[in-house]
């Protein structure tokens, strides 16, 4: 281990406890009507995501196994159920799905620790939850994730305490307790992409974050020196890190870049050769009736890291393979949430194009995934340069969009609720208490 890596790591460990601490301490002034605009909309997604992924696989065994009615218990439920259809947003300024671990975790204390909650406090903490995550991970850099961790769960852990500790104002030097101890619990790896152990990082990471800062809070203590130092060296891989600027007038991570709101129910780095796919399909239908199409897809360096299945056979492995989101989003016209049934996958007409759908990377100097394009090229129709990204700030979805998720996710699931509704916490008063709002969500996964 190189002293001078391990020197340098603890002073830069240092200063970013200055940076969360003093996100953790903002005040309603630094909350301005966009932010919680941006806030607002991201709730009403990630519980989209919730009510859709609420009869999935993973989640029924999390609520096997976490069958009480407590925090903790509740946390593990409803954040194995937000990650369960891989539906939830993203933000390339880490690698990672903010919005999941941190809202799982906060919506949890509202059936027991923090009753008394408004939206607005939710709002509020999960805007500082989330950009303590993200901060934390752009520090971290790309190299986190290229190791082999599932970022959404090792640093949603972190993000998620400091939301939690918020919610409950907890004091800073008791919120830094529950921080490092939360830094303990950090875990996900992203060999398990296609498998149901994917949305159970996300409740663990929820269940882990709620369980620290009741430890905090109930006077358990934690090295808040050495955590960050100790978590950067063993999730970066003990390499020389360069802490990026930050300054309290910089915009909410939430509102710049921004958190890109998930269209299609799959791994986000298909999402712009979905795109391409769909929009060469739309301009050239002629091309449908040509035999053998051939699709070629050049991603990015990296760009189809997280990619690995190339013939999958199930369809959690169907969200993580190019070849068969880019069959059948050109056989089907669509990608949507009955794309990724086990049967679906074993359609003859989809399993005899993906041989024919080539993946290529771009060779050469490395391009941040949130701004690289993506080529998709289809015989018989052309050529095109995706370099946007569905749900993102330049195509966000309106809000009868995340309205229709909503129903989507209910017809899914087959899970109604009487009483909460997407365009009922879209138009919600902010003082309007989170618990009354959100109760029949609560409340089923109770």
């Amino acid at each position: 281990m190189d002293a001078a890596v391990t020197s340098d790591t603890a002073h830069q460990a240092n200063a970013f406890a200055q940076i969360w601490e003093r996100i953790y301490q903002r005040r309603d002034a630094a909350f301005p009507p966009d932010a919680m605009r941006h806030a607002r909309r991201a709730v009403v997604d990630t519980l989209a995501c919730v009510i859709g992924g609420a009869a999935e696989p993973a989640t029924r065994a999390a609520r096997h196994v976490g069958s009480g009615n407590g925090a903790m218990d509740l946390a593990l439920k409803i954040g194995t159920a937000s990650h369960a259809l891989d539906y939830d947003d993203v933000c390339m300024l880490a690698t990672c799905h903010p919005s999941a671990p941190v809202l799982s975790a906060v919506i949890s204390l509202l059936a027991h620790d923090a009753k008394n909650a408004s939206l607005q406090d939710v709002l509020q903490a999960h805007l500082a939850g989330t950009e303590i995550m993200l901060r934390l991970g752009a520090w971290l850099g790309f190299d986190h994730y290229a190791l082999g961790f599932h970022a959404t769960g090792t640093l949603g852990v972190i993000g998620a305490a400091a939301a939690c500790a918020r919610l409950l104002q907890l004091p800073l030097d008791q919120a830094r307790h529950a921080v490092a101890l939360a830094a303990s619990s950090a875990s996900g790896l992203r060999g398990n992409f296609g498998t149901d152990t994917k949305p159970l990082h996300v409740g663990f990471a929820a269940s882990a974050a709620v369980r620290a800062v009741l430890l905090a809070r109930a006077g358990a203590s934690a090295n808040v020196q050495a955590a960050l130092a100790g978590f950067a060296r063993a999730y970066a891989g003990d390499r020389p890190l360069t802490l990026p600027d930050w300054h309290d007038e910089q915009p909410w991570a939430m509102c710049a870049p921004g958190f890109e709101v998930k269209r299609f129910p799959s791994c986000y780095l298909t999402h712009r050769m979905i795109a391409g796919v769909l929009q060469l399909r739309k301009s050239h239908p002629y091309a449908l009736q040509q035999d053998e199409v051939r699709i070629d897809i050049e991603f990015p360096p990296d760009g189809s890291i997280a990619l690995l299945y190339p013939d999958p056979h199930t369809g959690l492995q169907g969200k993580f393979s190019a070849p068969y989101c880019a069959a059948s989003a050109w056989i089907d016209g669509r990608v949507n949430l009955a794309t990724f049934t086990d049967q679906a996958v074993q359609r003859a007409d989809v399993r005899a194009l993906m041989p024919r759908v080539h993946v290529v990377e771009r060779q050469g100097l490395a391009e941040p995934l949130d701004t690289a394009p993506v080529r998709v090229s289809i015989s018989h129709a052309g050529s095109v340069l995706v370099d946007w990204a569905p749900g993102s700030l330049q195509d966000p979805p309106t809000d009868a969009e995340l309205a229709a998720k909503w129903r989507d996710g209910e017809a899914f699931s087959a899970v109604a609720l009487q009483g909460c509704s997407a365009d009922m916490l879209l138009s919600a008063d902010v003082h309007t208490r989170a618990a009354d709002l959100l109760g029949p969500i609560l409340r089923h996964f109770q």
